[in-house]
């Protein structure tokens, strides 16, 4: 019976570890020397971008009307936790009230049946990335991105980590 155990267990480790483990194959990667004769052999096709421009310095005034996009749940969370962190913005449902917008993704994974079997833990993994514009020049103002592994409250830590920063560049600590 101990030998049994001791090979599943062995077999479930080795199915992990390839699971886990990331590799990427040598050919998506150029070698130096490929990507120096790459950028004079462009297609015609290809457009030089400007390297993505630095946050806005803009300040954030308090009581800034600001419209929540959809973000496939994850805004009902945003809005909850800006109330309860005491943001000082107005959320607003009509992006022509708004002053600014708040768009951005969010992931989350549930925890495996491995986790919850060796562990005992149900904690998700949560990320979320969220980008504030100003509606009226184009310009982002302020972005976020918080990753909370092992989250017990799920997406509501994501959300309440998003609100407290926000809170925290308005009032100019970030």
């Amino acid at each position: 019976m101990f030998h049994r155990i001791s090979c599943l267990l062995l077999l479930l480790s080795a199915f992990a570890a390839g699971t886990f483990a990331q590799t990427t194959p040598s050919s998506t990667i150029p070698a130096a020397s490929e990507q120096s004769s790459s950028k004079s052999d462009k297609p015609a096709d290809m457009i030089d971008k400007a390297p993505p421009a630095e946050l806005s310095k803009e300040k954030i005034p308090a009581g800034s009307k600001v419209y929540i996009a959809p973000l496939k749940g994850y805004e009902s969370f945003l809005i909850a936790a800006i109330v309860k962190k005491g943001t000082p913005v107005v959320v607003v449902n009509n992006p022509e009230m708004a002053d600014y917008e708040i768009t951005g993704v969010s992931e989350s994974h549930q925890a495996g049946w491995a986790k919850m079997l060796f562990l005992g833990s149900e904690q998700s993994n949560e990320q979320a990335s969220i980008v504030m514009t100003n509606l009226k020049t184009g310009v982002a103002v302020w972005g976020y991105n918080v990753n909370k592994t092992n989250s017990y409250k799920g997406k509501q830590s994501s959300s309440e980590a998003c609100a407290k920063h926000l809170k925290a560049r308005i009032e100019g600590r970030e």
